[in-house]
């Protein structure tokens, strides 16, 4: 990716959390309490299903495994691999709209405090977000 590319990318995206209708920073930690509210039976959730998944995991997958895998990446301050986990647990059948909505929340608050980061020049915060652009162009 071309940085005038990635710069366009990351204008966009700011204009669409500023747009969203926030008014104050979101919070990665608060959003991820609130992601653990919405998913319970996350925390106790099996192990996350890895990139291959297996043919059981396949046929059933679980929302609340991908959940669990986006708050472990949280805790490991891995904001790409939890805002790519929580893309996925998206797409799942059976989650409901107060879930949804506690997904969006904690991925733009991750994606934001992406953008802020690498906006200081912090060279990890941009390769997260790289690492994210990939997943929308797949």
């Amino acid at each position: 990716m071309r940085s005038h590319d990635f710069q366009f990318s990351t204008t966009a995206l700011i204009a669409v959390l500023a747009l969203s209708g926030c008014a104050k920073k979101p919070d990665v930690k608060t959003q991820a309490s609130a992601l653990e509210k919405s998913f319970p039976t996350a925390v106790s959730a099996a192990p996350a299903p890895a990139d291959t998944p297996s043919p059981a995991q396949a046929q059933s997958p679980d929302a609340n495994a991908y959940v669990k895998a986006a708050l472990l990446a949280v805790s490991a301050d891995d904001y790409a691999g939890s805002v790519i986990a929580l893309q996925t647990a998206q797409r799942m059948r059976g989650v409901n709209a107060e879930q949804l909505m506690a997904i969006e929340r904690a991925k733009q608050a991750m994606t934001a405090s992406l953008l802020e980061r690498a906006a200081r020049g912090d060279a990890k915060a941009k390769a997260e977000l790289s690492r994210i652009e990939k997943t929308h162009s797949q």
